[in-house]
């Protein structure tokens, strides 16, 4: 069984869809409304790889989420997946301010979702536990 993935959404119909195809690839998938639940299950099942959005409802929206986890020394290594149906040259920008490891536009290739998972998973195993710390 791979490492879990936590996704955050606060529409449903996106999480199952990411859920999906992230179980046919053997992923187990934790999901989210929010990014207070979000931060929460993070911190509780230390996930591999977020797969989010950046609009959600609430004091933690997609950024502020990135920010907690990338600040945070138990969570900072977890690879950050952004997709967001609002793709605006500057959030996506302001996206890999925050953290971000990768963006893609709703909808999205599912393969190279896939790929891009596969490939931040793979590249965080690599590094040294030194890394992203700040």
């Amino acid at each position: 069984m791979k490492p879990p993935i936590l996704v955050v959404d606060d529409q449903s119909d996106a999480r199952q869809m990411v859920r999906m195809v992230m179980e046919i690839e053997r992923y187990p998938v934790i999901e989210a409304g929010n990014g207070e639940r979000a931060l929460a299950l993070a911190h509780e099942h230390k996930p591999a790889c977020l797969i989010m959005d950046l609009r959600m409802p609430g004091i933690v929206d997609g950024f502020a989420l990135c920010q907690a986890i990338k600040g945070d020394p138990d969570l900072c290594r977890t690879p950050i997946i952004i997709l967001s149906a609002f793709f605006q040259k500057d959030e996506k920008t302001l996206g890999f301010q925050f953290g971000a490891d990768a963006f893609f536009e709703k909808p999205f290739n599912f393969y190279q979702l896939i790929d891009e998972v596969d490939r931040v998973i793979s590249r965080r195993a690599q590094l040294p536990v030194e890394m992203n710390h700040g």
